[in-house]
């Protein structure tokens, strides 16, 4: 019994592969890994070479391992750590890793346009009205993310967590990792709905809910699925002559209306 525990301790400890894939990923050396986390600076070189760190260090090392967004901050936090070359390698080598996914890379270009001065609900929104505008205007997704349904309301409940976790700011270059496209596109998206207060914006999500079809994912959750937000929104860029991104403003000034009206019938 005394075996499996120790065995089971030491699978939550992180390996010193994963600490391999923290220097290889960020782009960092293990000493300068070391300063930017205060610790001494041969910790992770004793790690790397078997020592078993504590499951403090260890929840550290692997929240920094599976949050990149975590790691960007303690690396501009903890710059003056850092030589100016070590620091401007580093700090690309995670811009890269966060951008790679296309969610992301949206999110951070709202952020910074904003100049951070958005909360995550808001973030949601916008990521949102952007994926169906761009399957019904381009017939194609503009990230891979499913739109889920849950009890916050947040179609993208991972990224919205994350961002009510570590708080809202501001990462440089997001929008090289853009196309001229999907900038177009995003712009048009915060033109049109950033004028809508929460009720607003949240009346018009749960009446397209109750008018598009919920599904399941592969592990069971309801979501949205692309397809049918492509279909309803499809019929509402005929109904409101929406041809191009230009016209997206439509769709709200016309939906607050027509939920006004039904909300008077009941």
């Amino acid at each position: 019994m005394k075996g499996n525990r120790m065995e089971m301790d030491n699978e939550a400890i992180i390996s010193s592969d994963e600490i391999k894939l923290i220097l290889d990923h960020y782009r960092i050396g293990k000493k300068p890994l070391a300063k930017l986390l205060g610790w001494g600076e041969t910790t992770i070189i004793r790690y790397m070479e078997g020592d078993i760190p504590t499951n403090e260090y260890s929840n550290k090392l692997k929240t920094i391992l599976d949050d990149p967004e975590f790691y960007y901050d303690l690396l501009c936090k903890k710059k003056e750590c850092l030589t100016g070359v070590a620091f401007k390698k580093s700090k690309k080598a995670v811009m890269s890793k966060i951008m790679a996914s296309k969610i992301y890379a949206i999110t951070y270009y709202i952020v910074n346009k904003c100049n951070a001065e958005i909360c995550p609900s808001y973030i949601q929104f916008m990521l949102y009205y952007a994926q169906v505008f761009s399957l019904a205007l381009y017939d194609k997704e503009l990230f891979q993310e499913e739109c889920g349904i849950n009890n916050e309301n947040m179609p993208f409940l991972k990224l919205y967590e994350g961002m009510k976790r570590c708080g809202i700011h501001i990462l440089d270059g997001g929008e090289e990792f853009l196309t001229s496209e999907e900038i177009e596109l995003v712009d048009a998206v915060m033109d049109s709905f950033l004028w809508y207060g929460p009720k607003a914006m949240f009346a018009m999500i749960d009446y397209e809910k109750s008018m598009i079809k919920v599904s399941r994912d592969k592990y069971n959750n309801k979501i949205i699925a692309k397809d049918s937000l492509k279909v309803y929104f499809s019929d509402i860029i005929e109904k409101y002559q929406i041809r191009n991104v230009k016209d997206i403003y439509k769709y709200p000034d016309n939906i607050i209306s027509d939920i006004k009206e039904l909300s008077k019938e009941c």
